[in-house]
């Protein structure tokens, strides 16, 4: 994996080989803990069985005639708007100059200027079962700059571009839900933004990847466990509030408590991550999105600095992936009801206020 932090290169990427992707993600939690969002956009949709068949067809289907975005908001535990929609390419730019992505109705533009860095939401769309949303939403950080030595790159393959460890986001979402319910958001909160792209399907490179973050007082901790094909890379940071260094670097990273899922992967519910003198227990609390291959969750982490005096809690939102079951078609089904391809007639369950929602 390449690791670096350069806004500048938060950019569609130069993409010529056929299964790879490119995804730009956000998340935030609003400041009172009862809202949080994942957004994130794909040019090369990595989950979409379309791609994947076509791949496994040996069709040599490229990024570009796949782009997709998917939108989670959530109220507490449980998500109260879920889409995924892949859209045709016609209907999408991704650009090489600016951070500029347009999926659909939706738009995601980045401005560096006066020290600061700006991301700008929009989200737009109803979906088949009558469900809508409309959001702007702003990302507004301190830019970042050499956050890691020589870029950070340990390895080549999968990029890693660490753009907004820690932004805060403001901004309105609605959305018209269950039983015609309007729901009002005014957010404010704490937000995180990188950007993901890889030129070989993900399971390639890696056998399976935990990644998440946690933003404390203290700073915003980073990490992601990543089980190679022949070794494994594991890194966390602790960088401080502003995103101008980091504060500590976690050289020990293990996972223990693992257990069997629905779908029957084995995950770890907890991570530790140590440095020469600080320490961080990541406990994975409620499962917001349970799959085959892809598990979300609501999670606690603990920071224990003893010189410092300092033990401080925060929560975040962390992920699990197995990308080779993305590939185990007795799956598709369950994923077909789930993403939506715009050009298509919408799948049954898409079209049915209740069964789409026992999807999520």
């Amino acid at each position: 994996m390449q690791i670096y932090s350069n806004p500048q290169q938060d950019v569609r990427s130069d993409k010529r080989q056929s299964g790879g992707y490119e995804w730009w993600y956000f998340d935030a939690t609003s400041d009172d803990g009862r809202y949080s969002f994942v957004v994130i956009f794909y040019e090369g949709n990595p989950f979409s069985t379309r791609y994947n068949a076509r791949l496994l067809d040996g069709d040599n289907p490229m990024p570009s005639e796949h782009p997709a975005i998917s939108i989670t908001i959530y109220e507490y535990d449980e998500p109260i708007y879920y889409s995924f929609t892949e859209f045709q390419p016609e209907r999408c730019l991704f650009s090489e100059e600016q951070p500029d992505v347009k999926v659909g109705s939706h738009h995601m533009e980045g401005k560096l200027g006066e020290g600061n860095l700006v991301y700008l939401l929009k989200l737009d769309e109803e979906l088949p079962n009558g469900d809508e949303i409309k959001a702007e939403l702003t990302f507004k950080s301190p830019a970042t700059e050499a956050l890691f030595d020589s870029n950070g790159n340990t390895s080549n393959g999968h990029r890693w571009n660490l753009v907004q460890p820690r932004a805060r986001v403001t901004g309105d979402i609605s959305i018209r839900a269950e039983n015609e319910r309007a729901i009002e958001i005014q957010f404010k909160g704490t937000g995180y933004h990188d950007h993901n792209t890889g030129q070989e399907p993900m399971r390639n490179e890696f056998t399976d990847w935990y990644w998440g973050r946690f933003h404390f007082d203290f700073g915003t901790l980073v990490y992601y466990v990543m089980n190679r094909q022949q070794t494994e890379q594991h890194q966390a940071w602790l960088i401080d509030s502003d995103n101008s260094r980091i504060i500590e670097h976690f050289n020990e990273i293990d996972s223990a408590d693992k257990g069997l899922t629905l779908f029957g992967l084995k995950t770890a519910r907890k991570i530790g991550l140590r440095s020469a003198r600080a320490e961080v227990q990541v406990q994975q609390r409620v499962l917001l999105d349970n799959g085959p291959f892809y598990q979300r969750y609501l999670s606690d982490a603990y920071l224990q600095i003893p010189d410092r005096d300092l033990v401080e809690s925060a929560k975040g939102i962390s992920e699990y992936i197995y990308p080779d079951r993305i590939y185990a078609k007795i799956f598709w089904p369950f994923v077909d009801m789930r993403i939506r391809y715009k050009a298509e007639k919408p799948h049954w369950v898409q079209r049915s206020k209740t069964l789409y929602r026992w999807t999520w």
